[in-house]
């Protein structure tokens, strides 16, 4: 089974940027998407093979500079299962968009490099309800273990006592733990600002990851976009389309009298959003700042602020 999905991959990579929207699957945990082939340096292995070690990797970014290396060297992340336009190939590598991600980049979605021995090819088809990792990691059981992050997302086959019953990126069956999932429908309700700031408070103390998206680092669009997604609810990729809209997704304005706990606030230039935190009540906020800290709470920085948004 492996070997023929490979080979779909294979033959989607092959066709010329312009011959179509090939698709394609990512296969492991969490995927990163560089600017470019090639970049990558020998501390950032664990990130490259298929399985990736993301602990692995994160502890091998011991300094501050190891990780603002990343800053111009990295796109995004994408999480197990996600669905990807192969766009282009350079030898081992795929040029791909990330379909769940929007961003002004691309009309597929977050644009990036990955090994291409990180994806499998669509099997196609579509679900009614999905499973959505929230725990922190949980363990896939299917043909070979794998850890899974949070926000997460799957197509539902079956709920037990214990476990659910999802369609892996590889076509399979294989099963989540009940207690480590939340089951949505495919067009979800929105979450209310006190459950995506408990859902974020969650990940205080996670080290920042320039491009991260999972429970092994954020940066500060990242968690916001997971926190959305562990309830089934695709938001834009990045601060200034969150704030601005991507996609056709946007939010809702609201002013700094109305703020609430769970509202998103932006910062930067009336031109462009270049960090973003979500409004704990109080004057405080939970933000993923940079690549020397970790989630955290801290006092709003109001001499920075250029909007809020309400999803």
């Amino acid at each position: 089974m492996r070997f023929v999905l490979l080979a779909a991959v294979a033959t989607a990579l092959a066709a010329p940027a312009g011959a179509g929207a090939a698709t394609a699957l990512v296969d492991v945990s969490v995927a990163t998407l560089w600017k470019a082939p090639n970049l990558a340096r020998s501390i950032d292995a664990p990130s490259l093979g298929n399985p990736v070690d993301p602990a692995r990797w994160s502890a091998n970014l011991a300094s501050t500079a190891d990780r603002i290396w990343l800053d111009s060297h990295v796109q995004t992340q994408a999480l197990y299962g996600q669905k990807v336009v192969v766009l282009a190939r350079s030898g081992g590598w795929a040029n791909v968009a990330v379909v769940d991600e929007p961003d002004p980049q691309n009309r597929y979605g977050y644009p990036g490099w990955l090994p291409a021995k990180q994806l499998v090819a669509d099997h196609g088809g579509s679900a009614t309800r999905y499973a959505v990792v929230t725990a922190p990691t949980a363990t896939l059981r299917g043909e070979t273990p794998l850890e899974l992050s949070f926000g997460t997302k799957l197509p539902l086959l079956r709920v037990d006592a214990a476990s659910v019953t999802v369609h892996a990126a590889d076509g399979t069956d294989a099963t989540l733990p009940r207690a480590a999932v939340r089951v949505v429908p495919a067009s979800p309700k929105r979450p209310t600002g006190a459950q995506v700031l408990a859902a974020a408070k969650r990940f205080l103390g996670v080290r920042y990851l320039w491009g991260g998206l999972s429970a092994w680092g954020f940066d500060c669009s990242g968690i916001v976009w997971a926190v959305y997604r562990s309830f089934g609810v695709t938001i834009p990729r990045d601060a200034d389309p969150q704030l601005r809209g991507a996609g056709g997704i946007h939010g809702t304005p609201v002013p700094r009298s109305a703020l609430r706990p769970g509202d998103l606030l932006f910062f930067g230039s009336p031109t462009y959003a270049e960090h973003e935190a979500i409004y704990a009540g109080d004057d405080l906020m939970l933000e993923a700042p940079d690549s020397a800290h970790r989630v955290r709470i801290v006092p709003v920085r109001w001499t920075y602020f250029i909007g809020a948004r309400r999803y």
